[in-house]
């Protein structure tokens, strides 16, 4: 198995350089079933450029994460956490990243999320405002 950066993920899907494109999709199938790790870094990062930088729509970024987590090429760190985070990304406020961010804290047993994110805070339940006086 190998890990992957943020870009090779990127141009999977990016026509506007084939060059690269087609060099990354020939890593990931050279690898076979399960052969590259993608960590929770590099996810949050992915969707964070699907959306900032390359404009794509909520719906859109949550569609192209949501092949990430269900080819079998990859293996996804925390992958139900990130499943649910896409699946709250998609219709909630929030980014991806605040989301996926929640979902890890409560696998590691933690009650809420403490955030001063508006956007977050929307979402209700597992987010937290930061009392005043804290």
């Amino acid at each position: 198995m190998i890990g992957l950066d943020t870009n090779v993920l990127l141009r999977l899907g990016d026509d506007q350089e084939p060059g690269q494109r087609d060099r990354a999709r020939a890593l990931v199938r050279s690898q076979g079933a399960n052969g590259c790790f993608v960590n929770a870094i590099v996810l949050v990062e992915f969707a964070w450029t699907l959306t900032r930088s390359y404009k794509l729509s909520r719906g859109d970024a949550a569609a192209r994460i949501a092949v990430i987590l269900e080819s079998p090429e990859f293996v996804v760190a925390s992958l139900d956490g990130a499943s649910r985070a896409v699946d709250r990304f998609r219709h909630g406020p929030a980014d991806f990243a605040d989301y996926f961010l929640a979902e890890i804290n409560a696998s590691a047993g933690c009650a809420t999320t403490a955030t001063f994110d508006s956007d977050a805070l929307k979402s209700g339940e597992p987010f937290a405002a930061v009392p005043t006086g804290a």
